[in-house]
């Protein structure tokens, strides 16, 4: 939550946006910031210039109406509760009372960080006419992957297969946040069947355990066959005892499962 203290006119917190590519959220990485601070003017000490009373609250900076038995206090419109107004604006900062001066510095992001976590950097804000700092939060944005897409800690993959690898149960090479892993088929794969591979997701920002990897299968069929391909398939489905043009039951699925186990 941002701070404002009453000696100055502006918020000493401040939020930037920070971006991130996917793997640089996912396995941590370390970012320049480049961004502005409000400091005090120096010529005018922070006023703005010089100041008269306000003369429409008498420099209360609360004003008090009347209606019937009840009366209401607000804030006056005209000076905005300060009781104070500028008779003339300072020449180097035209009455704003800061200069805004360019920051950098590096910083490093810790692992698994995701959409929207803020980050607290210490006494990297704006400057008080006290003294003091106030503190900069860097709000993390991350952009979307073209393979991984995340859930918490756990992250999801879409694993395109062939018909003949499922039917086979293949071992297939499929990416993974730390590089290309095996995946064994069972035989007979299903499309949307889920593989869960324990610890591959994104390590978890408190307790440090990785989360886990979903690769979800995706059966690809041919669009187009040549005679051959035709000739061969046609000779499969006899063999599993499947008649042309009829639709297969239910117990057909079953007993050719059962040829699997």
């Amino acid at each position: 939550r941002r701070r404002k203290k009453s000696i100055d006119n502006y918020d000493l917190d401040i939020e930037i946006l920070v971006d991130l590519e996917f793997k640089e959220a996912v396995f941590g990485t370390q970012k320049e910031l480049k961004y502005k601070i409000k400091k005090p003017c120096k010529e005018c000490d922070g006023t703005g210039g010089e100041k008269t009373t306000c003369d429409y609250c008498g420099g209360r900076g609360q004003i008090s109406q009347r209606q019937g038995f009840m009366s209401f206090v607000q804030t006056c419109p005209k000076c905005g509760g300060h009781g104070e107004m500028l008779k003339s604006k300072c020449p180097k900062c035209g009455g704003k009372g800061y200069d805004e001066v360019e920051q950098s510095f590096k910083f490093d992001i810790p692992k698994g960080v995701d959409n929207g976590i803020k980050i607290r950097i210490s006494q990297k804000g704006n400057l008080s006419k006290d003294g003091s700092y106030g503190d900069l939060y860097a709000v993390i944005r991350v952009k979307e992957d073209d393979r991984f897409v995340r859930d918490g800690d756990d992250v999801y993959l879409e694993v395109p297969v062939f018909i003949t690898q499922a039917m086979l149960g293949e071992t297939i090479i499929i990416p993974t946040l730390d590089g290309e892993k095996e995946l064994k088929l069972r035989v007979g794969t299903q499309d949307k069947e889920q593989f869960v591979l324990e610890n591959e997701g994104i390590e978890n920002l408190r307790t440090k355990k990785r989360g886990n990897l979903i690769a979800q299968i995706s059966i690809k069929m041919p669009k187009k066959l040549n005679e051959n391909q035709e000739k061969l398939i046609k000779e499969l489905e006899k063999s599993f005892g499947i008649e042309p043009n009829k639709m297969v039951e239910e117990s057909m699925f079953d007993r050719i499962k059962g040829w699997f186990k």
